[in-house]
């Protein structure tokens, strides 16, 4: 108890800080991007700095903004004698502590920035599993068991992190006190598959790199939007049930989740939703039953082959989706130790993997496609 209330009052006092400093001389600063999706960002412009409000970064948080001055690297300002919300731009050395932080700095052309990341077996880019084989990326540990010796060694600019209730605070506490800045993200709380997208603008912005990045983004949405247009013309909604067992509990997302959201989007009708937005866990006896008014079965954790759900539980062999094969997953690009493209690359590609769900519910609508980051159980 005595821990989690000094990790609370730190991260209380890290907020009061950051916000604090930033109050000050910001008369004159003018908005430079405002998302049209997300809704934890957006990017002021004042004088040659730039400033990036987060809002709430973690799940439970209310009322929190950080604030972060982006300024110009040729400042002749020592990094050290300006407080922790204060990174020199365009950033040279980092660290990201999520994959979807990997595929925003990729889109900007800009990976080679990255030294160190959490859990690299998990990560699908290319060009960060040969630097991780050539020992030029690290990988740092997770979430509040980081190395933080090897992060130290490293001297990143920022380390990009994400919050889960609060838990990283001690975490970027200790980080702050070996002059490591950190810069939280939201992405991963942003309720619309495009609002996720929309972070390679704030990513840009530590590269100097908005122009790229806010005309690719707007060319995907306006891809999006187009297929979104293509599936409202049918009337035909196909019920899909989501997930599969983990540890004897089956987990279902809330109805304001951004994968019902996705799926309704590519015409199909997600069934045993309940209220609200988190995951929530109901019975073996209710999924079943749900899974028998399913026409297609999506997500079943990790699982690649149709025998893996028949041996979780033989009654998922008369489920109508598996019968008719039905069944598909996320995995089509993994890694050998479980990680998928899908929540990698996935997230900056929102167009691609809808045209993957609209070809599976409506291939009349998109004939041509090949799957990209969903495949069929066999």
């Amino acid at each position: 108890m005595k821990n989690l209330i000094l990790s609370v009052v730190c991260g209380a006092l890290l907020f009061a800080a950051c916000n604090s400093t930033s109050n000050k001389n910001r008369e004159n600063a003018e908005i430079l991007y405002k998302p049209k999706y997300a809704t934890s960002f957006y990017i002021e412009k004042n004088a040659d700095e730039k400033l990036l409000h987060v809002f709430n970064p973690w799940q439970g948080a209310e009322n929190m903004e950080l604030i972060y001055h982006l300024y110009p690297r040729e400042k002749e300002i020592t990094a050290e004698s300006l407080p922790m919300n204060y990174i020199p731009v365009p950033l040279q050395r980092v660290v990201c502590l999520s994959t979807t932080h990997i595929a925003y700095i990729d889109c900007v052309d800009e990976t080679s920035t990255i030294f160190g990341v959490s859990g690299a077996g998990y990560v699908t880019n290319e060009k960060i599993q040969q630097n991780f084989t050539e020992g030029k990326v690290k990988d740092i540990g997770y979430e509040t068991l980081l190395s933080y010796e090897v992060i130290a060694y490293m001297k990143p600019d920022v380390v990009f992190a994400y919050g889960v209730n609060g838990e990283m605070n001690a975490a970027t506490n200790k980080l702050n006190e070996m002059g490591v800045r950190v810069v939280y993200l939201a992405d991963y709380l942003e309720e619309n598959i495009l609002g996720k997208a929309e972070y390679m603008v704030a990513m840009s912005a530590f590269y100097n790199k908005e122009n790229k990045a806010i005309e690719q983004f707007l060319e995907m949405a306006e891809e999006y939007e187009h297929i979104v247009q293509k599936v409202s013309e049918t009337t035909d909604r196909p019920r899909v049930i989501l997930n599969a067992p983990w540890r004897d509990t089956w987990y279902m997302p809330g109805e304001d989740n951004y994968m019902n959201k996705l799926l309704a989007d590519a015409g199909a009708k997600v069934i045993g939703l309940h209220k609200g937005r988190n995951s929530s866990p109901i019975s073996l006896e209710a999924a079943y039953t749900y899974a028998l008014q399913a026409d297609y079965w999506l997500h079943p954790n990790s699982m690649c082959v149709l025998k893996e759900l028949e041996i979780t539980d033989k009654r998922f062999a008369k489920i109508p989706a598996f019968l008719n094969r039905k069944v598909y997953n996320n995995t089509r690009r993994s890694t050998s130790e479980g990680g998928s493209d899908f929540w990698e690359s996935g997230v900056v590609n929102p167009h691609m993997v809808l045209q993957d769900l609209v070809h599976i519910f409506h291939p009349e609508i998109l004939p041509e496609h090949e799957l990209v980051y969903y495949e069929q159980l066999k």
